[in-house]
């Protein structure tokens, strides 16, 4: 893929610091999922926390995207 906000296969935390270290709410970056093969996460900083999307391909060549429930709780 190629787009500057996409990073790979990087680790949550890997994501985390990435987006501290922009420290702008809004910031945003695109990586593999750890947990489901073929996803993408969208992860978006807001205040001190991370919203994460999954994105999936679809079998017509598209993507849809589910909320997670989880939000990573930044200190």
């Amino acid at each position: 893929m190629d787009l500057p906000c996409y990073h790979g296969n990087i680790s949550i935390k890997t994501c985390e610091n990435l987006l501290l270290q922009k420290g702008k709410n809004g910031s945003y970056l695109l990586r593999d999922s750890e947990s489901v093969p073929g996803a993408l996460c969208l992860c978006i900083l807001y205040g001190r926390l991370i919203y994460t999307y999954r994105i999936f391909p679809t079998v017509n060549g598209q993507y849809t995207i589910q909320p997670q429930d989880v939000l990573l709780h930044l200190n």
